[in-house]
């Protein structure tokens, strides 16, 4: 998603998840507790300060994000500042949707339609605090806002998604690449995109070890095996005239940079200056912005197939 929209990698992220101490209420911690940084208000602040790049929500096939209760405070927070919001969803959430669209021959709408009113939260106090907030800012109708806020934004991530998805499906049978069934397909979509993103973590890591002047060379190695293990999967191969997928940039193909790693499978500097380089090796970018739907950059369209 990142890539899709054109974010730099050194861009600075606020999780939520990760930014608030969540055992200060164990006994013997320190703190400090849940209750007492809730307190400060943190998830409206960060969203009051109006972040560039806006609001990422994250979707996972494991869970509804909406029915809990705080994801839904953080989206009202978002629509009372005024802040962009985005969608963010794994692969698998990409495959169970594609499938539920394509299969079962459900709709967009149904399939990204929400009901906060119903979501829940640990605490009861929370729970009032929120409900509280919500009717504050938009009245009695506060809820129902909210649902059309989030199915707005999260349909039309789905779409653009789910358009690339029915795409490569398209582009893998007049390829002859397809495996038998759609599903099966799709997940090859789903793998290439796992694979670059295994790439693009490792180019982080090394990244942050070469700025921490971090030299220890068996650390290294580790890497540049790791790295090496993603080169093969990352390979997509046309037996027709459609050489690359729709909604993937020929410009990021790196031909001969890939031919190079796979003809040498051990020379691991070619393969160093490949991780250090997406410039150079631009190919798991390319697949990570196919899979979110094309780079939309700015607010621009995605390219054309």
């Amino acid at each position: 998603k990142a890539f899709a929209m054109a974010l730099p990698l050194d861009t600075s992220i606020w999780f939520c998840a990760f930014a608030q101490y969540q055992p200060g209420d164990q006994p013997g911690d320190c703190g400090p507790g849940v209750q007492e940084q809730l307190k400060l208000d943190p998830f409206k602040r960060v969203i009051a300060s109006k972040p560039k790049h806006g609001m990422v929500v994250l979707h996972t096939s494991r869970k509804e994000l909406y029915d809990r209760l705080w994801c839904v405070y953080e989206v009202n927070e978002a629509l009372a500042s005024q802040v962009e919001t985005h969608a963010a969803v794994s692969m698998n959430y990409l495959v169970e949707y594609y499938l539920k669209r394509t299969i079962e021959n459900r709709s967009a709408e149904e399939l990204s339609r929400v009901e906060t009113a119903k979501a829940e939260c640990f605490s009861k106090d929370d729970k009032e605090m929120i409900h509280g907030l919500i009717q504050e800012k938009h009245g009695d109708a506060g809820f129902a806002l909210l649902d059309q806020h989030i199915t707005t934004f999260r349909r039309s991530a789905l779409t653009r998604m789910h358009d690339a998805a029915v795409k490569f499906f398209e582009w893998a049978q007049s390829s002859g690449l397809s495996l038998g069934s759609e599903q099966k397909t799709v997940c090859v979509l789903r793998d290439k995109a796992r694979t670059a993103g295994i790439f693009v973590a490792l180019h982080c890591l090394s990244g942050e070890c070469e700025s921490a002047g971090f030299a220890e060379k068996e650390y290294k190695e580790r890497i540049a095996k790791y790295a090496r293990m993603t080169i093969k999967p990352l390979g997509m191969h046309s037996a027709g005239d459609n050489k690359h997928p729709p909604m993937f940039d020929p410009a990021k193909a790196s031909s001969s940079q890939m031919e190079q790693l796979l003809k040498d499978q051990v020379d691991d500097e070619h393969l160093r200056g490949c991780l250090a380089d997406l410039g150079s090796f631009q190919l798991p970018v390319g697949y990570l912005e196919m899979s979110a739907g094309g780079r939309v950059a700015a607010g621009g369209a995605a390219p054309a197939p």
